[in-house]
């Protein structure tokens, strides 16, 4: 069951909840300000409200009309942040098989994540406090994740930024700054034994770490800046859909991330997945002058 993600994690229970904004009153000059130039992590309540995604994509018979054709990796369970743990049970198949799938009474749990479908693309929608952004180096502008009992595993993004955008179906999310945690919570996440074994946690030193929650209802977005752990589980058994929107960081994030990791506070994670984007970064590193941390960091990191 995906809600052991959060529920074997001590500091879940005494969470605090992450700040709430109102899309309705947010201007870009404070989200991007006040979040995004410091890295905090914030509720955008009615963020994609507006999106037609959020009644159109209720359909099946819409969804498997505009996208069927697409071809998609299929898991019977949750997003894992082991590769070897994603491949057992999964299979390809067609964007309208897994759909039918995810529909399917009899379907426990099941996901995949895509960037494929860019039909769907015209279904989503601009945000009224986001509106100049450069393309993310690590991810796809939209990438979509649609699933049935099914969330992700903690995990964190060593670049760019994230709005985590609910489109069908609650979810609720756990949160905690890298920068914070202790090395020993942060092997623990890494080597996901915490998924299997209620117990993972014994023993490790968890004090003073700031441990965030998040409840996300249709039509809200997260935002999760880089560096943040979060774990996702879904608020309820039945179809869903989320869309992760991601752009570039300010420099003056990406810098500090960069200068974090070749001090080996922690890894530059996922990089031999973006290979074709390295050149593009170190040349963002070599132009802010930290050329010898971005390759010492992604030394280590891969």
């Amino acid at each position: 069951m995906p809600d052991v993600t959060l529920k074997h994690v001590p500091g879940m229970r005494n969470a605090s909840p992450v700040q709430e904004l109102d899309a309705r009153g947010l201007t870009e000059r404070v989200f991007v300000g006040e979040y995004v130039a410091n890295s905090r992590p914030c509720i955008v309540r009615g963020a994609v409200r507006h999106w037609p995604a959020t009644q159109k994509w209720r359909d099946k018979e819409y969804l498997k009309a505009r996208s069927g054709h697409h071809a998609i990796y299929l898991l019977p369970h949750e997003y894992f942040l082991k590769r070897w743990k994603n491949e057992a049970g999964k299979k390809t198949t067609t964007f309208a098989e897994a759909i039918d799938h995810l529909h399917a009474s009899d379907t426990k749990a099941a996901m995949f994540a895509t960037a494929n479908p860019v039909e769907l693309a015209a279904d989503t929608g601009g945000f009224a406090f986001l509106t100049k952004v450069e393309r993310a180096f690590t991810y796809k502008p939209l990438r979509y994740f649609f699933f049935r009992n099914a969330g992700t595993t903690w995990h964190y993004h060593p670049f760019d930024e994230t709005l985590m955008c609910q489109v069908i179906g609650p979810k609720k999310i756990g949160l905690l700054n890298v920068r914070a945690e202790s090395r020993a919570v942060g092997d623990i996440f890494l080597r996901e034994e915490y998924y299997d074994d209620a117990s993972a946690f014994d023993g490790a030193d968890c004090t003073g770490l700031q441990w965030f929650s998040a409840d996300l209802e249709e039509g809200d977005a997260l935002y999760i800046p880089p560096l943040w752990w979060h774990g996702v589980v879904p608020a309820n058994e039945s179809f869903g859909v989320t869309v992760a929107a991601a752009w570039r960081s300010p420099l003056t994030v990406f810098a500090d991330s960069i200068k974090k990791m070749a001090a080996g506070d922690f890894e530059m994670v996922g990089m031999a997945e973006v290979r074709d984007e390295l050149p593009r970064m170190y040349a963002f590193a070599q132009y802010m002058g930290l050329e010898n941390e971005f390759v010492t960091a992604l030394k280590r990191g891969i």
